[in-house]
């Protein structure tokens, strides 16, 4: 392939936070022309979420939004008036695809639902992300990640011991989650369209493309009734295993043996020699005591040597990178996966590229993200033919604007 899969498309966002915004950095990466749509009086928060200190303009300036938002264009259009609907659909007929993660009733609200849209371009695909989708009880709910993760039940899985306190993920994982999903439908709606020539409108409700993450918690519920035992980081069928402090502050190495041989390895180079003879059933009963010893040890080893050591001898091993370590990690570095976009308005700073590569195509990060209105005139000029008198006239009724009206911070 020596060209991008999705070069050509044109696609509408709506999306806010993570999730959406997510969803659409992938769409944009595969070659996608994505507009980032955004109301003078209700933008994508995130672009205010930790900016970068001292700049004039906070709202163009956050870490946040500047990796979720980049390789797109933005175009502002108040939704809620009258013109600016007019104008959104004028777009929507010289676009594939609309993609949203509002609450669920908020583009029927506006007036722009999917038999609208489809009525602008017959083969529209519209892909909404309400965080509980568009039918249901809970469909009127605003869904946030952590939210998402607890009602998917995937926290039930997490713990430590036998508290039976669950544990949530230190991050939104249903956020990418659902990004990911979102993506995926919008390539599987593209090739069904250009097969069949028809649209699609695509409830893609964040909460269930979270809860099939644990296909196999639910099998083990229906077949055996079991219920989630917390075992913190140790496993149901090997031991030892373990996360264990290494030297140097908030360092840790991951270990695991799955069988004799790696454990003898084990236990030779943590100095438990007198131990490196015990099967995996003493093991499992003497795992406490083991934890110990092997805590001990690793106490004093600096992690990555340590890693390289193991892994050498035969033992599953692998140093926990925090945000700042992942910065420097040799193979990331190698494989030239963080990059620096410039940015007007930013102190450079290092974004991860794209996480799949097609040999021939190789995608590359092709501008930052976009400061707020940037594209308007150049899109609606070019796409809908409107010129100076009407950008004053849309600028003065407040359709359009070049920065958010009581941007607040935080």
């Amino acid at each position: 392939m020596k060209r991008l899969p999705l070069e050509g498309v044109r696609v509408l966002d709506l999306t806010m936070m993570w999730a959406g915004p997510f969803a659409t950095r992938i769409l944009g990466e595969m070659g996608a022309e994505v507009l980032k749509i955004e109301s003078p009086r209700a933008w994508d928060n995130i672009r205010t979420l930790i900016p970068q200190p001292g700049i004039a303009e906070p709202w163009n300036s956050s870490y946040y939004f500047n990796d979720y938002n980049r390789d797109k264009k933005s175009v502002t259009i108040d939704l809620a008036q009258e013109r600016g609907k007019q104008v959104f659909l004028g777009l929507v007929a010289r676009s594939d695809v609309v993609i949203e993660n509002y609450r669920a009733e908020v583009m029927d609200n506006l007036g722009l639902g999917y038999e609208v849209l489809k009525a602008s371009r017959p083969d529209i695909i519209f892909v909404s992300m309400a965080g509980f989708g568009k039918t249901g009880a809970e469909r009127k709910h605003v869904g946030f990640g952590p939210i998402i993760e607890q009602m998917a039940g995937l926290a039930s899985l997490t713990g430590y011991g036998d508290d039976g306190i669950p544990m949530k993920t230190g991050v939104s994982y249903g956020d990418p989650i659902g990004g990911m999903a979102a993506a995926s439908s919008v390539a599987l709606a593209l090739i069904n369209r250009k097969k069949t020539g028809n649209g699609a409108f695509i409830d893609l409700a964040q909460r269930e493309t979270m809860a099939a993450q644990i296909g196999e918690a639910f099998v083990a519920a229906s077949l055996r009734g079991e219920e989630p035992e917390h075992r913190g980081n140790r496993s149901p069928k090997w031991a030892p295993q373990g996360v264990y402090g290494a030297k140097g502050e908030q360092q840790w190495l991951a270990i695991s043996c799955r069988d004799d041989a790696e454990w003898a390895a084990l236990a030779r180079i943590a100095g438990a020699d007198d131990l490196a003879a015990l099967s995996l059933a003493e093991r499992r009963a003497r795992h406490d005591e083991l934890d110990t010893r092997i805590s001990a040890w690793c106490a004093e080893q600096d992690p990555q040597a340590a890693m390289l050591a193991l892994q050498g001898a035969g033992v599953p091993a692998g140093r926990v990178l925090d945000t700042m370590d992942i910065h420097d990690d040799p193979h990331l570095n190698a494989r030239g996966f963080w990059v620096r976009l410039p940015h007007p308005r930013m102190a450079p700073w290092r974004q991860p590229s794209t996480a799949w590569r097609l040999i021939e195509a190789n995608p590359q990060l092709r501008r930052h993200a976009p400061l707020f209105g940037e594209h308007t005139r150049e899109v609606l000029g070019s796409l809908l033919g409107l010129g100076e008198r009407d950008f004053a006239e849309l600028e003065a009724a407040g359709v359009i604007g070049d920065a958010p009206v009581n941007p607040g911070v935080g």
